[in-house]
């Protein structure tokens, strides 16, 4: 519906076109910027003429900093407070500010009224929406445009959008492990006797486990063990899984244990790591 309106009014658009004249007194464009003509409702204002004997002009004053009363679409209705000029004000542009410095003119309003609908473009297919920065500027009757108003932002919705693809989501992280370690050990004249407990205190399965621990003694040694494969180098003593008990699911455990040699003492590890997660 949107396309068809808009395709109706490109025939107003064009015969708006044809009749642009150049403003009177260089009153169509702002002092600083190089706005070009909007072909909606925005029309060289009509002055009346300069005669070589006039005595010299001042210009307007500055109108208020528009206001917006409402938006609908691509129309946006706009209020400012009047300017003030000796020869009389005969009638305003709006202005909309560019990023590239330079400025557009969007509407003309003669006779100077101070509330008025502006027509601003279609946002792109590809953004939700667009601002525009818009200002006035007061003419007086014999041609000579004021200083601009403070500037307002008008935002306008885009009302067809072509849905991008969606970013791949990435899985959320799992949670971290949770363990805790039984330890028990039977010492006899140079040798020992030890069984671990290895239970899963998390809510997630551990696939794959490496028990870590460290002899307080130097004298402490494994010498054989079973349900892990065992190593030791030095004081460290490392215990992984066998293929057929490589998981230990939510709240359950798993037991492994060695037989081992020590020189008089046989005190147990201080700390135990699954996977090098502390474990209780």
């Amino acid at each position: 519906m949107r396309r068809a309106w808009l395709g109706a009014c490109a025939g107003v658009v064009l015969a708006a076109v044809t009749v642009l004249i150049p403003a009177a007194g260089g009153a169509a464009a702002d002092p600083s910027p190089t706005p070009a003509p909007s072909p909606t409702t925005a029309w060289p204002c009509n002055t009346g003429p300069t005669r070589p004997s006039d005595p010299p002009n001042d210009p307007p004053t500055a109108p208020g900093t528009p206001e917006v009363v409402s938006v609908m679409m691509i129309e946006a209705r706009l209020r400012w407070a009047a300017a003030t000029d000796p020869d009389g004000i005969a009638c305003y542009y709006v202005y909309e500010a560019l990023p590239n410095g330079q400025s557009t003119l969007r509407a003309t309003f003669q006779p100077a009224v101070t509330e008025g609908t502006v027509y601003l473009p279609w946002p792109s297919y590809s953004v939700r929406y667009e601002d525009h920065s818009l200002y006035v500027v007061a003419v007086d009757s014999r041609g000579m445009s004021g200083a601009r108003s403070g500037s307002v932002t008008v935002r306008v919705y885009n009302d067809v959008i072509i849905p991008s693809s969606p970013p791949p989501s990435s899985p959320p992280p799992p949670p971290p492990l949770a363990c805790h370690v039984t330890y028990g050990s039977t010492t006899w004249n140079g040798g020992m006797s030890t069984w671990i407990e290895i239970a899963n205190t998390g809510t997630t399965a551990i696939s794959g486990w490496r028990l870590t621990f460290t002899f307080p003694s130097g004298g402490q040694h494994v010498t054989t063990g079973w349900s892990a494969q065992w190593t030791q180098n030095g004081a460290q003593v490392m215990a992984s899984n066998m293929p057929w008990n490589a998981d230990i699911a939510p709240h359950r455990s798993v037991s492994v244990g060695f037989n081992g040699s020590n020189t008089g003492t046989n005190p147990a590890p201080a700390a135990f790591y699954v996977n090098g997660t502390a474990c209780t």
